[in-house]
Parts: structure tokens; sequence; C-alpha cells
């Protein structure tokens, strides 16, 4: 089985996020020095190409940066930064997506390789696309700060690829912050907090939008019958199978017909795959206990065996990043019932025998601990 990064390896390039934030520091005249003080990480390693660091280094150098940093927009600008910043065949696949859809794909499937912090869910319901976000990595002290990154990230290549602002709803996992006005600017106005998890929600119908890019992405002209998007990008199935979608590396793209030339996403999407799996890591511990979780219920020594440690390593590895097995445990739990709530079909009594509760109040009682509410509260929360 392969490897899941942990809190000590090296598994994230410096010369994304670290050097951006370097940069910002230096146009502000912060004191770069203190902002790498404790990290292990130097100005010249920054510079080295394929130079990686670990989630440890990474949050030490968040705790400096927070620290000396004289607003609340610090998340923000890095997310502003990102896609321009960035290169390489993410950034390639993106720019050469026909439409909303294919970037949302691509940045799903490949964000490891520039995000390796985030963990995603896709559901589609019968009128929006949602999108789902955990952190991985052991970053959930962090968590607010990921996620305006992530997103204002998102929002910012959303901009530049279509040419207009993102238009949709999104639910973040804690408390209206005190930098509610940056929400606004970046995101839109139509936010709820408090929510059991972080959600990203479009109209379908905004999926077919196209890229002002979408021109020079083609080849060849496309046959009206043919369909080149990936067979995972159809309608999801039920909600007891469309809960795995959260995988970083999954089958190779189903394209058709094979006697056509590919498009450039296409070989984007196959230079992507291949940087994918290069890698040492594809995937954080917390997201890989996450996915098979959502597949059925493992107790703690029943995963360490799966992940072929001990028990008390595997304690171990997940306390260094300020975590505990019934936390993922509990989270994967509630991500699988919120699937299910959105089926009209799924009473309490099924969503509870699917989750290996003893018995429907069992589960009552437990989804309100994780969320506050009873099941009924979030019924169409991914209708």
């Amino acid at each position: 089985m392969r490897a899941l990064a942990t809190w000590q390896d090296k598994c994230i390039d410096s010369q994304l996020l670290v050097a951006s934030l370097v940069g910002l520091f230096k146009q502000r005249d912060l004191d770069c020095d203190k902002l790498l003080r404790g990290t292990g990480i130097f100005i010249t390693d920054i510079r080295k190409p394929d130079h990686l660091i670990s989630p440890k280094q990474l949050a030490r150098l968040l705790d400096n940066a927070l620290a000396q940093w004289p607003n609340g927009d610090l998340s923000f600008l890095l997310g502003q930064l990102w896609f321009p910043s960035q290169s390489g065949v993410l950034t390639s696949g993106m720019f050469c997506a026909r439409d909303v859809k294919e970037l949302i794909y691509f940045w799903h499937k490949y964000h490891w390789l520039t995000q390796p912090w985030l963990q995603t869910w896709r559901w589609q319901g019968e009128h929006e696309w949602h999108f789902l976000l955990s952190l991985d990595l052991g970053m959930h002290r962090h968590k607010q700060f990921f996620i305006e990154l992530s997103l204002s990230s998102f929002m910012a290549c959303f901009k530049q690829l279509l040419g207009q602002a993102w238009r949709g709803s999104i639910c973040f996992p804690y408390p209206a912050p005190d930098n509610l006005a940056h929400y606004y600017k970046y995101f839109g106005m139509d936010l709820r907090f408090d929510a059991p998890l972080c959600r990203i929600s479009m109209a379908k119908n905004l999926l077919r939008q196209p890229s002002l890019f979408a021109n020079q992405s083609l080849l060849y002209s496309q046959p009206e019958n043919v369909d080149t998007h990936c067979a995972e990008d159809a309608q999801l199935p039920s909600a007891s199978q469309s809960c795995i979608h959260g995988e970083a590396a999954s089958p190779a793209l189903d394209i058709q017909p094979l006697q056509l030339p590919l498009r450039p996403q296409l070989n984007m999407a196959k230079a992507a795959r291949q940087a994918l799996f290069a890698q040492e890591f594809r995937l954080g511990l917390a997201a890989g206990i996450r996915l098979k979780l959502m597949r059925r219920t493992l107790s703690l020594p029943e995963m360490a065996q799966i992940l072929e440690i001990s028990p008390a390593t595997l304690k171990r590895r997940l306390g260094e990043m300020g975590l505990n097995y019934g936390q993922l445990a509990d989270e994967s739990r509630l991500i699988r019932a919120l699937y299910f709530l959105a089926e009209p079909e799924q009473d309490a009594h099924s969503i509870a025998s699917s989750l290996s509760f003893s018995d429907a109040s069992n589960f009552r009682r437990s989804f309100k601990r994780w969320t506050g509410q009873l099941p009924g509260y979030f019924r169409y929360w991914l209708a």
C-alpha cells in the first residue's frame, strides 16, 4: 500500500505557497528572518527545484506569519497569487479546460500537486453541484486560514479563466469571522456559517459556461454525438457509492473514441496523472483514513492493521497532527450521513443501519452531537 504523508514527511513543494508567502513579506518590508525562524526552511532552499517541506514546518511557518501580519487578509492575498504564480501541469490543464465542468474536475482530481492540505468530495444534486472540503496533513489548527486560502485561490482562478466572478453559495464550518468584509469581497454575498462541513454549491446550468481559452484548447471540432468528458463526470451514482469520490488518484480517464486526436486538456490530464503518481505521497494520513472509513466502518486496531502499523503508532501519528481516530470516524460518518440524507428514499432507520449504528435513535443523537441539529434539519443540504 502506498504511504500516507504524516506530520514529519516532506510532501509540500516549498516553491509554491512558501515562496509566495516570503515574497509577500518582502514586498511589505516585513522581517523574513522572523518568518522563517524555527521552521528549518531557508531562503536558499526555496530557490531549489523540487524542494519539499513537511506539514510540521508549514504549520510553524504559518504561526510566524500570522503573528507578524498586520491585517486579517493574508490568506486572501495568498489565494489571489496562487493561480498566476503557479506553474506546471495543474495550471496548464486548467487553462486548457473547455468549460467550468472541466476546470472543476481538473482541480478536484489533481489539487494535491499544489494544495496537498485539501481533501475534496463531489456531489451532484438535482439542480446544484456541490463540493465538500476537508483538511489533510494536520492543518485543522489553521482551518479558517486554509479554507480562506483555498477558496480565494479557486475564485481568483475562476475569474481569470471565465472572465467573471464566481456565482454560487458557500457554507463555512466555523462562526462568522471578524473579517467578514473580506468574505463578501472575495466570495460573494450568499454565505452561511456554523455549517457541519465546508460546502461550495453552484447551479448545474453554469457548468457548461465556456472558458475564455476554450477555442485555443480544441484541436478539432467535436462531432455532436461524441462526449470526451471523463466517465466520472457523469451524474454520480447513489449516495452510498458517490461518497468515495474524494480520492486524489482515481482511475485513468476514459476517453472516446480512441481514433480522435487528444485535446490539450487530455494531454495535460495525462501529464498531471504522471506527475501525481511520480510523487512519494498522494494523500495525507487523515485523508487516507477518511477514504477507508467512507467505504466501511473500521476500528482503530483494524485500521492500523490495514496501514501496516501498530495501533500505538497510529495514535501517536494522529496525535502529532492534533487529531484522534474518533474525530476522523465521526467526520467520515457525517459526510456519509449527509449524502444519504440527500436521497428522499433514505429514512433514519436505513441510514443508521448503513452507518453501523445500533438504531435510529443512536444515529440521531450522534448526528446532533456532530452538527448541533437533528438529521431532518440537513435533509436537503446536498439535494
